[in-house]
């Protein structure tokens, strides 16, 4: 306030006052001691961080060149589904494994409790699941999935009898 006033006295009486133009930003004689040794932060590139909340298969494959992501969908997707396809392999259960004309076969229980049979090369759970082997105790399946690249892998799945009082 007293500037304020000063400088008004000062233009009605015909002074022209002296304004002090601000300091340089490297001339430091202004700050404390403790102050004259700051680091300065580093510049950011905000325009090439990666957004956190966008996929990483839309970063990872190249926006023109989304043909090997679509056609190894396709690959996957193309065979007619079978009905324990539906579901997701944990809320599938192996009842029982015996032999049916010389081979094994195995019973698999869905949530509503309907029984269903299935032999080496059936088809099962959403992740494109097949079933490679049945062994007294355990069915393996093969699930195709693709990683974040774009490329089918397999993985590999067991069903094991639990007891039935489980």
């Amino acid at each position: 306030m007293k500037y304020v006033i000063w400088l008004i006295a000062g233009l009605l009486s015909g002074i022209t006052p002296v304004i002090a133009a601000p300091a340089p930003a490297d001339d430091h004689s202004g700050l404390p001691d403790a102050m004259q040794h700051m680091v300065k932060a580093p510049e950011i590139d905000f325009a090439s961080l990666r957004d956190p909340f966008a996929s990483y298969l839309a970063r990872a494959t190249p926006q023109g060149n989304n043909t090997t992501l679509q056609t190894n969908q396709l690959r996957l997707n193309n065979h007619k589904r079978e009905k324990l396809e539906e579901y997701d392999l944990d809320a599938l259960k192996l009842v029982a494994i015996f032999s049916m004309g010389g081979e094994r076969v195995a019973m698999i229980e869905d949530m509503a409790s309907k029984g269903y049979i299935v032999r080496r090369g059936s088809r099962m759970g959403k992740h494109n699941g097949k079933i490679e082997k049945i062994d007294p105790d355990t069915v393996f399946l093969v699930e195709q999935v693709l990683n974040p690249a774009g490329e089918i892998i397999d993985r590999q799945v067991t069903l094991t009898m639990k007891e039935v009082n489980e």
